[in-house]
């Protein structure tokens, strides 16, 4: 694989997750709006374990990658 074919395969992700994020975020309000969850106050704690999971996650999916591309 080329650098630019790399380059664009990582622009794509970047782009979906950054939307993926705005999704969630527009779901998240929604269920508040429509009382199915309880307000931003009790649920914030549980955002930022996922988004750190999350993080985590990816950075050992990466790591994973470096090791054996291709």
């Amino acid at each position: 694989m080329s650098n630019s074919e790399s380059k664009g395969r990582e622009e794509k992700c970047g782009m979906m997750i950054g939307g993926l994020i705005v999704l969630g975020i527009g779901v998240l309000f929604l269920l508040i709006n429509l009382g199915i969850i309880p307000g931003f106050r009790v649920i914030w704690p549980i955002i930022m374990i996922i988004v750190g999971l999350a993080l985590i996650i990816g950075s050992f999916s990466r790591s994973k990658k470096d090791q054996f591309p291709g």
